[in-house]
């Protein structure tokens, strides 16, 4: 089976969810091809005339993806909308494309709105959550646990917020932008692991599987209904800052209570939800609507004629990214 996967790839090399599929895919056998469709946003089709013949066509994320060139595969097609579908409103334009054999989305949420919006039948979206790398995401035994409370992950405003009370009671240490083994030593050093939604939208974040497969403690702002995690059983789950201080004060007083739930969240995630089993799912999918085809797996008519919606694509970005770091640079040099 070969399969083209087209994501951010070389732009999240090492800690993006692609990476970890993509390594999934391959030691299941799958013949892979990979492209980063933003950073190759300017030579994306001749990339696509390079691939020859493959089986299946599988889109992640898609941001000012080509439409046209979605229209030239003659392959089933499969999208993942992986962030929400309520605060990425760019994956709209692929969600009600209706050239999808299959949509996978982030939360139920995303799937009733789509649904509810008249895109997509419920037979054709399913849930998927992101999972995590065993070789990548592990406990450190010995280590010595002397963080008492970790924050680690991107800064925005209501975290912001709600790490200002939270640090007014105890020693807290925030981690933005760490990844890759420095976040596995102080994931695995931490008492106590924070998980806090970016915004007012319930989530289930990759964070939680992560700190989880390091077999650490997680207290976590309450999840989204499509959370697989127990409240008790795998994690501690809360309603709002202020439950969340006084669950910070209980649980650093019991090391034994935090070893036992923080056991029942490896338990589980080693079991249900690594990547592997993330990929064995889809290519269940993919092989279920197999299409023995005799045409070219990319009609050269129709990439021809996305050549133009290719560069307009390429040079919005292009345009949007040079006025980011104009906007950076000021600000960095008004500070």
């Amino acid at each position: 089976m070969r399969l083209l996967y087209i994501a951010v790839h070389e732009q999240n090399k090492d800690w993006g969810a692609e990476h970890f599929l993509a390594k999934a895919f391959l030691s299941l056998g799958v013949d892979l091809v990979t492209i980063d469709y933003r950073k190759h946003r300017k030579d994306i089709i001749q990339r696509i005339k390079q691939v020859g013949d493959f089986d299946y066509f599988f889109l992640q994320r898609g941001d000012d993806f080509p439409i046209g060139i979605l229209k030239s595969i003659n392959r089933p097609k499969f999208f993942w909308a992986s962030e929400l579908v309520s605060r990425n409103r760019d994956q709209d334009r692929l969600l009600n494309s209706g050239l999808f054999e299959h949509v996978f989305v982030h939360t139920l949420a995303c799937k009733r709105s789509i649904i509810e919006k008249g895109w997509l039948t419920e037979d054709k979206v399913t849930v998927l959550l992101n999972g995590f790398d065993p070789m990548s995401h592990y406990p450190i035994e010995g280590i010595k646990k002397d963080i008492d409370v970790l924050f680690i992950g991107n800064m925005l405003g209501r975290r912001r917020k709600w790490l200002d009370e939270i640090k007014r009671s105890c020693n807290l240490y925030e981690a933005v932008g760490i990844y890759g083994a420095d976040m596995v030593q102080l994931v695995n050093r931490a008492k106590i692991v924070l998980n806090i939604h970016s915004e007012e939208y319930l989530d289930t974040e990759t964070r939680l599987f992560e700190v989880m497969a390091c077999r650490s403690f997680l207290l976590s702002e309450r999840l989204s209904e499509d959370s697989p995690f127990v409240n008790g059983l795998h994690l501690v789950e809360v309603m709002d800052v202020k439950e969340m201080i006084s669950s910070i004060q209980i649980y650093l007083e019991s090391s034994e209570l935090r070893q036992k739930i923080s056991n029942g969240g490896y338990e589980c995630v080693m079991e249900n939800h690594t990547y592997l089993k993330r990929a064995e799912l889809l290519l269940s999918l993919f092989t279920s609507y197999y299409k023995t085809g005799q045409n070219l797996s990319v009609d050269p008519i129709q990439l021809k004629k996305a050549v133009l919606e290719s560069f307009y694509l390429y040079e919005k970005n292009r345009l949007l990214d040079s006025y980011r770091q104009l906007r950076y640079s000021i600000r960095k040099r008004f500070k």
